[in-house]
């Protein structure tokens, strides 16, 4: 019964953040038949455990009245053959229902019993699972990770026998900014999960600062690294809340800076409460572009050693866009960064940009020299945005469409 309520409750939750989806794909009945049939087992699941402990009880009761009629009759014949007084008979009858009471209750409670221990394995069964990735014994903070980045010869998967990497190398030298791009399910998120320590490589070794990170403590690797995902997250509260879960004792003052190096700070004045405003449930009141320029200015306010943006700018205006890489070209100043981009504009000033396909570098170097390789970038570049290449690279082109 605990675990039909258990999917209940998952289907009821996707159901409800999922709304927006079920509704523009037309799938209310469709989902509605659905969770009818989780109920069903629900159902059925709750009336066994009802019919059972509706009928635990009373054949423990129907029990001990036989065993009281036995006790009556023979008491009455032993006292037909004047080896037992009435009296005697009826001390001992209720000596007996004396004792049946508790074992009468005891019976009752561990039908209820029951109930208490599903749901507590369940709750036990989540308490005790152990996390993948813990800190090794001695593990230390060493006060900073500033320093080279290296992945040495490193295999990761997520299922066996499906690499993503392997035998991935690459040296990130201490304040760069190295653009990752290539094809989806290259392995470029799954690089940074894997300096998150989100992951641990299956093979190989990643060094931080020159210390193995696994030899660090998790808390100082991820309290200074700043991440931005493409698909943020906000918490029910104000904006000026969410911007504080990323440093509890920020000012005021350190929270505008922060908004206006991201290109927040624009929105945030034209809300009607400004930093007070209430975001809502995951931040539904804000579009995803906003919530976007929020959860990068968050990570902005920590002041990390290494930044991560995951096309952290995908759902912003280009104009938006073009503040954000004016504010990011202060912030990423003398900080190693790490920036995946599919929008490639975004990545035209990076110090490296490496070109990652199937887990493996494919392609490297800065903006000019991938494009001068006409490469695999040159392609995905000229693919987007053709004509400014045209206007930048092709003096004919440029000084026809000036004639004209």
């Amino acid at each position: 019964m605990r675990k039909a309520n258990s999917k209940i409750t998952a289907s009821f939750n996707e159901n409800i953040t999922g709304v927006r989806v079920v509704k523009a794909l037309r799938r209310e009945e469709k989902n509605l038949k659905e969770f009818n049939a989780l109920t069903g087992d629900m159902y059925r699941a709750a009336f066994r455990a009802a019919w059972l402990s509706a009928l635990f009880l009373p054949v423990v009761q129907l029990i001990s009245a036989f065993a009281l009629g036995i006790v009556a009759w023979y008491g009455g014949y032993q006292a037909g053959l004047g080896g037992l007084s009435i009296g005697g008979i009826q001390a001992f009858i209720s000596y007996i229902t004396f004792m049946l009471w508790p074992i009468q209750e005891i019976a009752r409670v561990y039908a209820e019993m029951q109930h208490a221990i599903a749901s507590a394995e369940r709750i036990f069964s989540l308490t005790d699972s152990l996390p993948d990735i813990t800190d090794r014994p001695g593990a230390f903070d060493p006060g900073s990770i500033a320093g080279d980045i290296i992945f040495e010869h490193v295999t990761f998967f997520y299922e066996k026998n499906k690499p993503v990497l392997e035998d991935f190398c690459m040296h990130i030298k201490q304040g760069e900014t190295i653009a990752l791009v290539g094809p989806t399910g290259g392995g470029k998120t799954t690089i940074v999960n894997l300096l998150c320590r989100f992951y641990e490589p299956k093979e190989g070794t990643i060094r931080i600062a020159g210390y193995d990170y696994s030899e660090l403590s998790l808390h100082a690797i991820q309290s200074r690294i700043g991440m931005v995902i493409q698909t943020p997250h906000l918490f029910s509260g104000t904006v000026l809340d969410n911007f504080r879960y990323g440093r509890l004792d920020a000012t005021d003052e350190e929270i505008k800076e922060a908004a206006r190096l991201s290109g927040a700070h624009e929105f945030i004045k034209s809300l009607e409460n400004g930093y007070l405003e209430e975001v809502g449930e995951g931040g539904n009141n804000l579009s995803v572009g906003q919530k976007q320029l929020i959860s990068l200015a968050r990570a902005v306010l920590t002041q990390p050693e290494i930044f991560i943006m995951d096309e952290a700018t995908s759902s912003v205006d280009t104009l938006t866009e073009a503040l954000i890489q004016r504010g990011m070209q202060v912030l990423l100043e003398n900080r190693t960064s790490f920036i995946i981009a599919h929008r490639l504009s975004t990545i035209k000033k990076a110090d490296r940009i490496i070109l990652i396909d199937n887990g493996k570098i494919t392609e490297m170097g800065t903006h000019a020299q991938l494009l001068r390789e006409r490469g695999h970038y040159y392609r995905l570049y000229t693919r987007q945005f053709r004509q400014q290449l045209e206007r930048e690279y092709d003096p004919f082109v440029a000084q026809s469409t000036a004639g004209s």
